[in-house]
């Protein structure tokens, strides 16, 4: 038995199987990715549109600002829908013996309290560093945010969306991004792909996907550092899911503040 799973036992007083020790990989746990993939495209797409015409049918003829705000409205909450079905997907494959091992994950965080928060500061230390290099580049090259940041924030000119948005960016965003690209990529891949090599896969991805509709290629870099600082946490924490959620979700947080404060 794992040292993981031996902690667990000792915690429930019953034998729990922590098939995530394993050294084969966890191979219902990929059904996620094209959950995640309709989660980013198909689900807020239909939301959108059954949104936009429902507001249609109501109101009568609006114009297309309103109507593609009625759009916007219904998509954002077509992707906390889209969230909540793959954390629920992922509960009912282990409903059996996730719960004591999410605990036993998350009250190991005590030691690693500080990881996390210094691992933040950094993130904020290397973004900074990362803007003034930026303004040696040729002007067509730089940029002021990030065109992700941009949309983002374009999404909290509807007040009663906030709510929403808290639910979808500071509470399951990190849990379904953290399963994907830490959990599936290094945890699981990782265990035939080697987890060095899936550090840097992870990273890349996590990245990418931050970065669809850059208008700047260096748009990358301040989501490179993330995904970069997040893994350093995880490597650190021997693999602690708990902990690169926790951090994810503090990371997320500060910039819905910031956001938030900026209406």
């Amino acid at each position: 038995m794992s040292n993981e799973s031996h902690e667990i036992h000792q915690q429930t007083n019953t034998p729990v199987m922590n098939e995530f020790d394993s050294k084969k990989i966890v191979k219902r746990d990929f059904w996620l990715i094209p959950i995640y993939i309709l989660n980013l495209t198909a689900i807020p797409i239909i939301c959108g549109i059954i949104g936009a015409y429902i507001g249609y049918a109501i109101v009568g003829n609006m114009s297309k600002k309103i109507f593609e705000d009625y759009y916007m409205d219904a998509a954002t909450i077509g992707s906390v829908i889209g969230a909540f079905i793959l954390l629920i997907v992922f509960y009912l494959m282990h409903k059996n013996n996730i719960k004591p091992i999410a605990i036993s994950r998350f009250k190991a965080l005590k030691k690693h309290i500080i990881l996390i928060i210094g691992s933040i500061i950094m993130i904020y230390v290397f973004e900074s560093f990362y803007q003034i290099l930026m303004q040696f580049l040729p002007e067509k090259f730089q940029f002021n945010d990030t065109e992700n940041n941009k949309d983002i924030a374009k999404m909290f000119t509807h007040g009663w969306l906030v709510p929403f948005l808290f639910l979808d960016i500071v509470i399951l965003t990190p849990f379904v991004e953290e399963l994907i690209f830490r959990h599936l990529i290094i945890h699981e891949l990782g265990k035939k792909l080697t987890y060095g090599l899936m550090y840097i896969v992870s990273i890349l991805i996590f990245a990418s996907l931050h970065c669809v509709g850059a208008k700047s290629p260096f748009e990358i870099g301040p989501y490179i550092i993330i995904a970069s600082m997040i893994v350093f946490v995880y490597h650190k924490t021997g693999r602690n899911l708990a902990a690169t959620i926790t951090m994810h979700t503090i990371n997320n947080a500060v910039s819905f503040l910031i956001m938030v404060m900026g209406l």
